[in-house]
């Protein structure tokens, strides 16, 4: 009996398991629209080999959820999918971010003029440098270059430098965000950043907190 019992429970335990990983995984329909007026295009050298990007924010919108958000590419070159901009494809969360991304954001997100393509771009390829090495002139992203050779593409790779010098030197943080990077196999995987909402408990305590101040006050 007891070995039928311990048997039991063992099932028991997968089984709540797997209900407890599907809760977990689960994956939304994501309509993709990149802001044109943010689109800029540069030439960079992927492992030796020379290609051609475009750098620009998405507006997103969750169709699962209602919701919406800003979001940046996190795969230098895959393509973006029709579907992904005419009728939404299913995305799912993708695992941790490098913690270096996630510096990069917590830096310099809170500076990004979403409406200004230099800003954007800016942002946009420092964030691929730091899934690469952190820097603009090593590791496999190299020789980066404005591809018509623009004022606007030139500010924009200063620009770039600016936040991955910020990077480099550990300057403080501006905010704090929380990062998710949404896959999938057929599209440009995007990372979605959002200030973390209190917590009940904390909002509790922040509460708890104030009533202590203003009692002390009345006495």
């Amino acid at each position: 009996m007891m070995q039928i019992s311990n048997m039991k429970k063992a099932a028991l335990a997968f089984a709540a398991a797997g209900l407890m990983a599907s809760a977990s995984a689960h994956a939304d329909s994501l309509l993709l629209d990149q802001d044109v007026n943010t689109l800029l295009a540069f030439t960079v050298d992927v492992s030796g080999l020379s290609k051609s990007v475009e750098t620009g924010v998405f507006n997103v919108a969750n169709q699962t959820t209602g919701g919406s958000f800003l979001a940046f590419c996190s795969e230098l070159l895959q393509g973006v999918s029709v579907d992904a901009v005419t009728t939404g494809l299913e995305f799912s969360p993708s695992g941790a971010v490098p913690a270096a991304v996630q510096t990069l954001y917590n830096q310099s997100f809170s500076l990004v003029n979403p409406t200004s393509a230099v800003e954007v771009a800016g942002f946009q390829i420092a964030l691929w440098e730091a899934l690469d090495d952190g820097d603009l002139f090593g590791g496999a992203l190299q020789n980066w270059a404005g591809k018509t050779g623009s004022v606007t593409e030139s500010e924009a790779l200063d620009q770039a430098w600016i936040y991955l010098t910020a990077l480099a030197d550990g300057d403080p943080a501006t905010a704090s965000y929380k990062l998710t990077n949404w896959g999938n196999a057929l599209s440009q995987d995007i990372i979605e950043a959002k200030i973390p909402e209190p917590t009940s408990m904390a909002l509790g305590a922040l509460g708890l907190a104030g009533l202590s101040l203003v009692r002390r006050r009345k006495s």
